[in-house]
């Protein structure tokens, strides 16, 4: 009996006369997918079966495609040509996945070697920028008219007791091209932009800056007072005491941030990205940034490096908290600029560089435990009321289509009765 709404058999009949008419009678091949097939794709019905298949506008390719071959009889799987998909686009170095700060680096373009690589890059570039930052001192020379320019530029820059105003923006410049150093090394060898060492949201986020100041400022005061009343300085007010003032005040800020980017944001995400687990990465990270800022300002005495190592530990937990450097660089910049205006102010400019020669106490040690200690649990309080996000997250993007399913290999005419 015929089906009168589709002048073809019922679909039992249909089946029964497909199976028959192809060259695989046991059905093993065509009709696994017969049930899934539209109405349409049927075979026509069996009152064509005498005639011959159309015949095809062009020869079939080599794999395959195209119309129906001459000679084949009707049931020949015609393959469609697959739909032209986009372009695979390149692995981006970005992390495909959420990541806190010191796992920035473990993106999908990420390998071992990359940290060492970065090293031996940032090195050299370190140097070639603080060898720029001389520039300043040799201008100031010629300008004075100093008749010997390279011993002057050596006395400005090593003679730390005597240090000038010129000695001082040199200092500060040699350690601002920490940032663009830093920033430079890992684009060049990670390809992660420069902004996300200021902070998985892509740069400095400056209201909480800003807030971090404010929350830490007072504690801080409080703290250098009870230094300088501890130990009164005895040496007089150095002679430029207002342009260094002004020195203090324009550069101390960007020189502190100059050492977090590198002794913290530089070192914690390539330190990190080289641990699969993010605590292990954090751990291995702050230790190696700890003692690379300790041992950096040259001083062996044990309460010493124990009092810096505290702003470093404090400073990478807060980065790891937080998801960015502001924190550190508000910790950071706020103890220098204050230390530094204290010891111009009431003397002891001659002792506020740490050196080979600088000794500490016990007393000082417990102190910069209490007052880091403190300003991390104001700074983590803080970034709790405000809601900060700490970690990074892939921007969420609609998906690209995955094209147009591919037409079933079998062909689409529907035939109807004479």
């Amino acid at each position: 009996m015929r089906d009168a709404g589709r002048g073809c058999l019922p679909d039992p009949a249909r089946k029964a006369h497909w199976i028959a008419m192809t060259s695989n009678p046991s059905g093993d091949g065509f009709t696994r997918g017969f049930d899934q097939l539209p109405p349409q794709a049927y075979e026509p019905d069996p009152a064509l079966a005498g005639y011959p298949p159309p015949q095809p506008t062009a020869a079939p390719g080599p794999t395959g495609y195209g119309p129906y071959p001459p000679g084949q009889p009707y049931g020949y799987p015609v393959a469609y040509p697959p739909p032209a998909y986009p372009p695979a686009r390149p692995l981006s170095a970005m992390p495909d996945g959420p990541r806190v700060y010191q796992q920035m680096l473990r993106g999908p373009r990420y390998r071992w070697w990359k940290p060492l690589l970065c090293l031996l890059l940032v090195i050299p570039l370190a140097f070639i920028m603080m060898g720029l930052a001389v520039v300043p001192v040799l201008i100031a020379g010629l300008v004075t008219g100093a008749p010997d320019l390279l011993s002057y530029t050596a006395r400005a820059t090593t003679d730390i007791a005597n240090l000038g105003p010129i000695g001082f923006i040199y200092i500060n410049l040699s350690l601002i091209v920490l940032i663009p150093a830093s920033g430079l090394s890992i684009w060049i060898v990670h390809g992660i932009r420069p902004r996300f060492l200021s902070s998985v949201a892509g740069g400095i986020r400056w209201k909480w800056l800003l807030r971090c100041v404010a929350v830490i400022l007072p504690l801080w005061a409080v703290y250098t007072a009870l230094g300088l009343l501890a130990d009164i300085p005895t040496s007089p007010r150095p002679e430029h005491w207002v342009a260094l003032l002004l020195i203090v005040l324009l550069m101390t800020p960007l020189q502190a941030a100059g050492e977090e980017y590198f002794f913290r944001g530089w070192i914690m995400q390539n330190v990190g990205a080289w641990f699969a687990r993010p605590m292990v990465g954090l751990v291995a990270s702050l230790i190696v940034s700890a003692v690379a800022f300790s041992t950096a300002h040259l001083s062996p005495d044990p309460w010493i490096l124990g009092t810096i190592a505290c702003l470093a530990v404090a400073s990478g937990l807060a980065a790891w908290k937080t998801g960015g450097l502001e924190a550190g660089i508000a910790m950071h910049g706020v103890n220098n600029i204050l230390t530094f205006f204290v010891v111009v102010i009431f003397g002891g400019w001659s002792q506020a560089f740490v050196g080979a020669q600088t000794t500490g106490t016990p007393m000082m040690l417990v102190m910069a435990v209490a007052v880091n200690g403190i300003a991390l649990g104001l700074i983590l309080w803080q970034a709790k009321r405000v809601g900060l996000r700490s970690y990074y997250q892939p921007p969420t993007t609609p998906l690209s289509p995955t094209g147009i399913q591919p037409a079933p290999a079998y062909p689409l005419t529907q035939y109807q009765t004479p």
